[in-house]
Order: structure tokens, then C-alpha cells, then sequence
């Protein structure tokens, strides 16, 4: 195979898995693969038992790339644990809550909690997200260094969602002086939203906890799910082994 054809495979796996099922015009589109190209792709991954072509001659993931998630997700551990503080959130606030794994200038949903009532707040799990997208992102990305920052901008920039940098360099310095983030997301403007960091051992940011309410009832709510989120992402840092919790972290 030609040099770059590995890296070449994953991306054509990873875009087939983001988005359900979609054809190869906007496939070659997303990736800027010529058809030939990407067809071949497709039909050896197809062979493996990682993507199906449907009826419609759309491509999509198969249940073997989702195994392989999940086998993934139990051998972390991180996320049963995650569980417990989403599950208490959710019952102390009847709202949706969330953790989010950082990951390669990204975030993925790996654990949540939602309430019994119809109109709320849902995240699919295993959805990945840039930094400045959603609130949860934000919380991980204002204890991040400068040239992570600036990635973070530039990928922005380039689905066309523009932000201005001296506005997002100035909110991630307030996240950081008050421990939390809060607010609406670019990715869903009718939540509002509030996430605090979670720590490891070594003092690096590896997640966020974060509660999501329709907008229409955050106004009530938003003292009393600023004050748990940032609770149950303190106690999971400590439970991570983690002595940089948002106290400490503001500290340093």
C-alpha cells in the first residue's frame, strides 16, 4: 500500500462513524478523496466487517467499530466511575449531566445521566466535539497551554464558526479565575450549561463534568449547578488521584 494509506483508512473510518450514514460524494467531499480512491477504501474496510454500504449506497459504521469502542471504554474504567458523579448530579439537579473525556484537542461524551422528564437535555455518547464547541470543552481548555489555545482556534476557524481570539482568550481566563464554565455552547444555543475540570495524578486536565439545562429553566437553576458541578468534579479528581482539584488549580 502507498505511504499514508493507514492514515488515510482511519480518517475514511472515523468520517463514515461521526456522522451516520452518508454517500460517497460527500464522503470524497469531507476528506478531499478522489471517488476511485476512496472506494477502494471503503470496500476493503467493507471486507474486514468495519463499514456496510446500505440499500441507498450510503456507508456507514458497523457494530464491530461500536465493540471496539465499548471495549475500549471498560478497559479506561474512567467512565464507571464518571457515572457515579453524572448519576448524583442528575438526581440532586433532575437535569441532564455529562463527563467528557479530553482527548487530542478534542472532547467525547464517555459517560451521562439524564432525567425521567420528557423535555430535556440528551447527548449521545461517543460523539466527539472541538474544544470551543460546547461548554464542557471550554472548562478543559482553559487549563491547556497557549499553543493548544491557539490549535483550538484555528480548527474552529476553519468550519467557519469564527471567534474573535482576544474574546476567547479573555473567557478562558475568567473560566480560570472562577474554577467553571458556564453558559450556551456553539453546538447546542438553546442549553445552557455549566462544566468544572477533572484532574489526574499528574495534575493534567483529562475531562470535565458538566450538567446541560433547556434554557427555559437554567435561570433557577444555575447557582445551585454551578456549586454541584464543581463539588462532583473535585471529588472525581481526588478519586483520580489527583491533588489539583479547581480549589487547588486556582491556587497555582
Amino acid at each position: 500500500m502507498a505511504e499514508g494509506s493507514i492514515a488515510r483508512t482511519l480518517r475514511v473510518l472515523e468520517a463514515v462513524c461521526a456522522k451516520g450514514p452518508q454517500s460517497l460524494k460527500a464522503l470524497g467531499d469531507q476528506l478531499d478523496l478522489a471517488p476511485p480512491t476512496l472506494l477502494r477504501i471503503l470496500r476493503l474496510m467493507a471486507e474486514e466487517g468495519y463499514v456496510t454500504q446500505l440499500p441507498d449506497r450510503t456507508w456507514r459504521g458497523t457494530m464491530l467499530v461500536w465493540s471496539l469502542g465499548c471495549a475500549v471504554n471498560a478497559s479506561v474504567g474512567v467512565s464507571a466511575l464518571a457515572r457515579e458523579h453524572t448519576d448524583i448530579l442528575t438526581t440532586e439537579l433532575d437535569e441532564t449531566s455529562v463527563y467528557a473525556v479530553h482527548e487530542q484537542g478534542t472532547i467525547t461524551y464517555a459517560a451521562h445521566s439524564e432525567p425521567t422528564k420528557p423535555v430535556r437535555a440528551h447527548v449521545r455518547l461517543g460523539r466527539r466535539y472541538g474544544l470551543l464547541s460546547t461548554v464542557t470543552g471550554h472548562a478543559v481548555l482553559a487549563w491547556l497551554t497557549d499553543e493548544q489555545v491557539a490549535t483550538a482556534l484555528a480548527e474552529q476557524r476553519a468550519t467557519g464558526e469564527v471567534a474573535e481570539e482576544g474574546d476567547i482568550v479573555a473567557q478562558l481566563a475568567d473560566i480560570r479565575a472562577h474554577g467553571y464554565a458556564s453558559g450556551a455552547g456553539m453546538q447546542w444555543r438553546d442549553l445552557w450549561a455549566a462544566a468544572a475540570p477533572v484532574f489526574d495524578a499528574s495534575g493534567q486536565v483529562v475531562g470535565a463534568l458538566g450538567v446541560s439545562v433547556p434554557a427555559g429553566r437554567a435561570e433557577a437553576l444555575q447557582e445551585r449547578a454551578v456549586e454541584a458541578v464543581v463539588r462532583e468534579a473535585d471529588a472525581m479528581t481526588r478519586r483520580l488521584g489527583g491533588t489539583r482539584t479547581r480549589s487547588a488549580a486556582l491556587e497555582a
